[in-house]
């Protein structure tokens, strides 16, 4: 059994994304590569379509193993967001 979870998203201006992931390993591959837009409004709404797409991948890994996953983010500004494991009762 592989331990690699890959999935794709569409994202606006014609561009996808495939996250996957294995034990120690988190990638992202753009189709075309890589993203070159040039608004400011538009690179606005482009990158918070794939924060929207990453989270909801993270979101899966947390669940598939029962851990916490931190993001930290060095695009622009440093932020960072914990995207927390389901409890189960």
């Amino acid at each position: 059994m592989s331990n690699v979870f890959e999935r794709s998203y569409e994202l606006p201006h014609g561009y996808s994304v495939t996250f996957s992931f294995a034990p120690g390993l988190f990638e992202a591959r753009w189709t075309p590569a890589p993203p070159q837009i040039r608004k400011a409004k538009e690179q606005r709404r482009f990158f918070e379509a794939y924060r929207v797409a990453r989270r909801e991948f993270l979101e899966e890994i947390a669940e598939a193993n029962g851990a916490n996953v931190v993001v930290i983010d060095t695009d622009r500004d440093l932020t960072s967001e914990t995207i927390l494991a389901p409890t189960r009762h």
